[in-house]
């Protein structure tokens, strides 16, 4: 999570301070970590990566939406699909979740939050919202961006992704399809 010398956006350099979170460590041992959480019942119950089973949540009609980076420097967007598929296997299974209750985003080129070779801009908020209030879950939401004026692509509820028709303007997401 550090690099010398150079900033590269989204990444600390080397001896930075996170102004949100732990310090920035030169080196982690990364199984001491994962044993002194799985030590206690109370470590383990404020490690939120365990928390998985949203079934009273999804079962009161609430509906969460993912989205990650696919090129974020910090965190995987792997370990986000990773919780996906647990959350949504403890939560009455991916199908169920899907059809009702949440969707994950992937953006490709994307860093940590927006920034990068990417189509950063996109709006997830009006997806829940038509999805509460209407009752339709967004299989896609279009996206553009600084990086690329004037394309759009659309983003795919996981596990789809997108992918050209073979006509059409390929700088429109109308073009696109998810698969």
């Amino acid at each position: 999570m550090a690099a010398e010398g150079v900033a590269i956006p989204g990444i600390l350099t080397t001896g930075a301070r996170s102004p949100v979170g732990p310090p920035v460590w030169e080196s982690i041992n990364v199984d001491q970590l994962e044993d002194r959480v799985n030590a206690t019942g109370l470590e383990r119950l404020t490690n939120t990566a365990y928390w998985t089973n949203l079934s009273s949540y999804f079962g009161r009609g609430g509906k969460l939406l993912f989205y990650h980076g696919v090129s974020d420097p910090w965190f995987s967007a792997n370990d986000t699909v990773n919780y996906y598929e647990r959350m949504a296997a403890d939560s009455g299974g991916m199908e169920m979740v899907r059809e009702t209750s949440s969707r994950a985003f992937l953006v490709p080129g994307m860093g940590h939050c927006s920034s990068g070779a990417t189509l950063d801009h996109f709006d997830l908020l009006s997806a829940v919202v038509t999805w509460v209030e209407d009752g339709k879950a967004p299989d896609a939401v279009v996206a553009t961006g600084p990086a690329f004026p004037g394309r759009s692509r659309p983003l795919c509820a996981y596990p789809q992704h997108a992918q050209y028709k073979d006509q059409g303007d390929p700088e429109s997401a109308a073009s696109f399809e998810c698969r």
